[in-house]
């Protein structure tokens, strides 16, 4: 439960980093100095840190909990759904950022501003209901098997991506 909840802090921090990008963008337009590079750098932020959580979660945490709880209709699933639209949203950031870095013009910068901006509005409710719901409800039910399960589960997800 501590990883996921410094995987939280540290989605956090990528999300002042990320308002603060998009002020640039809006402020200074990519030619800004700097600000492709630090576009860059949140999206290594994106993929790394959030990413990197939403997996744990999904291949480790949601299948031992999901013994206890309803995965098709409960906490499981509403934040399954958000998971996806955040891959979603991920995507369009990188689209537009892999646009600019490319050097085209034509409402990129508004798109990587408005896929910043979604990020932002969507993330801190995610963290919010994760860390008031579920990781209290998982608490409450897993045993200290389950727990090792859980970190077993994370392991074998760890090796798959970096085999």
């Amino acid at each position: 439960m501590e990883d996921l909840l410094r995987q939280h802090r540290g989605a956090e921090a990528m999300l002042v980093k990320l308002a603060a990008g998009v002020g640039r963008v809006q402020r200074e337009g990519v030619n800004g100095a700097g600000v492709l590079d630090d576009l860059r750098e949140l999206r290594r932020e994106i993929q790394g840190e959030v990413l990197s959580h939403f997996r744990e979660e999904e291949q480790a945490l949601f299948p031992v909990l999901g013994r206890h709880i309803d995965s098709a209709s409960g906490p499981i699933a509403m934040l399954m759904e958000e998971h996806a639209i955040f891959r979603q949203l991920e995507l369009q950031f990188e689209e537009a950022v892999a646009a600019l870095e490319a050097g085209y013009g034509d409402g990129w910068e508004e798109k990587v501003c408005d896929a910043g901006d979604s990020i932002a509005r969507l993330l801190p409710p995610h963290i919010e209901k994760e860390e008031s719901v579920l990781f209290p409800m998982a608490t409450d039910v897993l045993s200290a098997d389950e727990w090792d399960q859980v970190r077993r589960l994370w392991k074998e997800a760890l090796a798959a991506v970096t085999s």
